[in-house]
């Protein structure tokens, strides 16, 4: 019974959809490449196995990176075409099909399915991608199949025109005797019956269908198409390698070029060569003048070391009496006040006053707790006055304060010296 469009939405049976012919390339896909699969219309999805034997897609951000090996092309980026050739050899053919001219309107990669229509004749679908595609993805896909030509396998015999709803459009596909012919909904053809109009499709064909499908059967029809596919069919959706045009190279104006680059080259390091010679040679008048210089300085140290000798042997004797104001702020601290310091021979002589709630003995016992000191003792009486002890202590710096080691000193004088006798 003929079948027409009443309205209704009718679903591929489970059968039809997900049958799995044995002998096929649909185990091998299913299994192994949907994970490596994608499809690209106006965004880019990946195509996920489910567990009842079908796929879906799922949106890949901008901000991926997604390594897909092959992918199925929406209907809007590419430019499809159908042609028959009277030549009964397939070999035959595809010479020939290397010299046809491409009729669409942009240049781009071209996909092929060849199929034979008589004993005597091959009917090959062209389909030219839009260059805008590769642009618009940051990957390159090594298999591209044509959305159009998917569904249409799958339903292969099984309808006269179907409408299929996608993610983001509306797709008529045609059967005809012609061959497929396949369009995307717009304005100027919003109906099936404006498409069949426009491409010669019969609207009406005993014993076949005209079809309706929802998006929510986008996937299954996908999935069946893929699964009609065989390597023969693959054959002519491999994407060709870029090739280099060497006949349309401008080999004169790269010689010259590369000439010119080498002579600019050679000068350069020509130029290069003769100005580190010049730095040699100017090190090398640096470095003997150096030399000189050191043989002098060398000569001046050991006149300024006997000088240093002469100069350390006198203060060797000296006693850095400078060394007692620690002590005397000691004392200070320990509640003082220092009134006169005497100096005879080696003992030094300490005169001060206590505060009133401070005894002389209090600063005697912290002075003999000072290691820099030795014998500290009360030289005079100590006297009150106005509930203030009057005291005077005396005591001698320890032997490693009473000697000054004035190397340092006589080093730093040697060297300004020597610095100056330089300049």
């Amino acid at each position: 019974m003929q079948q027409v469009n009443t309205g209704e939405d009718h679903s591929p049976t489970t059968q039809n959809l997900t049958a799995q012919p044995k002998k096929r390339f649909s185990y091998f896909f299913e299994k192994i490449l949907s994970a490596k699969g994608g499809y690209f219309s106006k965004k880019l999805y990946s195509i996920k196995h489910t567990d009842d034997e079908s796929f879906e897609l799922q949106t890949i951000s901008a901000n991926e990176t997604p390594k897909l090996y092959w992918l199925i092309l929406g209907r809007e980026h590419y430019f499809e075409t159908s042609k028959d050739y009277p030549i009964a050899n397939k070999r035959d053919l595809k010479k020939a099909l290397e010299f046809e001219d491409n009729s669409s309107p942009f240049q781009g990669e071209t996909l092929r399915y060849i199929e034979r229509i008589n004993e005597n004749s091959h009917r090959v679908t062209f389909w030219v991608i839009d260059p805008d595609v590769f642009i618009h993805l940051s990957f390159r896909p090594w298999l591209v199949i044509p959305e159009s030509h998917v569904i249409a396998n799958g339903l292969k015999g099984r309808f006269t025109l179907a409408t299929v709803d996608c993610i983001d459009k509306s797709l008529f596909i045609a059967e005809t005797g012609l061959g497929v012919f396949s369009g995307v909904k717009s304005q100027r053809i919003n109906t099936v019956e404006h498409f069949a109009l426009s491409t010669g499709s019969p609207l009406n064909h005993d014993n076949l269908a005209r079809l309706h499908f929802k998006p929510t059967q986008f996937c299954a029809l996908l999935h069946q198409g893929m699964q009609a596919l065989t390597l023969e069919h693959l054959s002519g959706f491999i994407l060709a390698k870029k090739r280099t045009d060497w006949q349309s190279y401008p080999w004169k104006q790269a010689g010259v070029i590369a000439v010119a680059t080498f002579s600019l080259y050679m000068v350069l390091t020509s130029s290069w060569l003769v100005y580190n010679e010049y730095q040699l040679e100017q090190q090398l008048t640096e470095q003997a003048f150096d030399v000189d210089r050191a043989f002098r300085l060398q000569k001046e140290y050991k006149n300024q070391k006997q000088l240093h000798n002469i100069l350390t042997e006198p203060l060797k004797t000296q006693i850095p009496y400078w060394n007692i104001w620690p002590i005397i702020l000691e004392s200070i601290d320990s509640g003082a006040s220092i009134t006169a310091i005497h100096y005879k021979n080696e003992k030094i002589i300490m005169h001060g006053s206590t505060k009133q709630t401070i005894k002389a003995t209090d600063i005697l016992a912290k002075l003999s707790d000072n290691k820099n000191i030795k014998s500290p003792s009360f030289s005079k009486p100590v006297r009150n006055y106005r509930g203030r002890e009057q005291f005077a202590i005396s005591f001698t710096l320890s032997k490693s304060d009473q000697h000054i080691d004035n190397t340092s000193a006589i080093n730093d004088f040697v060297e300004g010296e020597s610095h100056a006798t330089s300049k």
